[in-house]
């Protein structure tokens, strides 16, 4: 009883200077400056949104924060670099569900998402649409877009900004939930996919609002719904699918920071905290909202749930699917 007891008090003694090296770290943080990793080029949405976020963030915490673009297969190069990063807070990534995408995709990777990163939170979320020709589609709501397209699957392709996408997947889940056989068309980007649909090349098209907006103030394109679980505040007329009688849609797009596995605790609720307080900057809001984004923040264990939500739902998908990227 005795050796038990000595055993209990030096593990509370060793887990204590644990805990008080870790706040000690905490509180020093940052001394140096903070890498956010990003895995496409510069100038394109990740990059806007990393270095938005990441200017407001360092003038918080007057630091410098640098952000690194490392592009390249599907944006497992810089996964990996930041898996293999001290977990010091100094190495961030900013990515999307694809780092999830990814792992379902690709039958070996070097890291594991669910065990090799810390989810901090999502910096901006949003559904995708789904949205049509509206002289080539007459349809006003999904049903009616599902009964023409079993009638003549042949008239109704649609398309996406590549196989393997959340726009692809989507696409395929539609097709499968409602027995349909329409063909995908893939497009190198959400620019001519769009035009494709705009032009009657495609049907339809699962894409985010700011790229579908100007078609749709033209009356050139409709949208029959979005995705995720509440109706967008851009789009408050537009049902979700899930409200139209159309599960598995519920997933949002988002971009996000995480951390390398074990960065301390305390250093991921700083950095929790500094998102959040850049989040609400006017400046932030306004050009955020302006791309047609949700404004994230989310708290740092109900982010991590969805995480893993998300990826079981999209490897799911991913595997009904069978894409692979290699």
């Amino acid at each position: 009883m005795a050796l038990t007891r000595r055993q209990f008090s030096l593990s509370a003694a060793y887990s204590a200077m644990a805990l008080m090296a870790q706040k000690a770290q905490a509180q020093s943080y940052p001394a140096r400056p903070i890498r956010i990793i990003v895995p496409t080029a510069a100038g394109g949405g990740n990059d806007v949104i990393a270095r938005t976020i990441g200017e407001k963030m360092a003038d918080s915490m007057r630091q410098g924060i640098i952000v690194e673009n490392k592009v390249g297969a599907s944006s497992i190069i810089a996964n990996e670099f930041v898996a293999r990063a001290a977990p010091d807070g100094y190495t961030l990534l900013f990515n999307g569900p694809l780092i999830v995408q990814t792992a379902a995709l690709m039958s070996k990777l070097s890291y594991d998402p669910l065990t090799d990163f810390i989810p901090i939170t999502d910096v901006i979320r949003t559904p995708l649409w789904l949205a049509v020709n509206a002289s080539k589609v007459p349809a006003r709501n999904l049903a009616s877009y599902v009964a023409l397209a079993k009638a003549a699957p042949n008239d109704y392709p649609y398309a996406s900004i590549g196989a393997g996408s959340s726009h692809h997947l989507y696409g395929h889940h539609f097709n499968t939930v409602n027995g349909l056989s329409l063909t995908h068309v893939p497009y190198k980007g959400g620019a001519p996919a769009v035009l494709a649909v705009v032009g009657g090349e495609v049907a339809s098209v699962f894409l985010d609002y700011v790229s579908l907006k100007p078609h749709v103030e033209s009356g050139k394109l409709r949208l029959l719904a979005s995705t995720g679980t509440r109706r967008s505040p851009l789009t408050p007329d537009v049902p979700t699918l899930l409200e139209a009688g159309f599960p598995g849609f519920e997933s949002y797009g988002w971009g996000a920071l995480f951390a390398p596995a074990k960065t301390p605790m305390g250093i991921i609720a700083q950095l929790h905290d500094e998102i959040n307080k850049a989040l609400r900057h006017p400046d932030v809001v306004a050009k955020f909202q302006g791309f047609g984004f949700e404004m994230g923040g989310t708290p740092q264990a109900q982010f991590a749930t969805q995480f893993k939500g998300d990826h079981d739902r999209w490897t799911n998908l991913i595997r009904k699917a069978g894409v692979k990227l290699d």
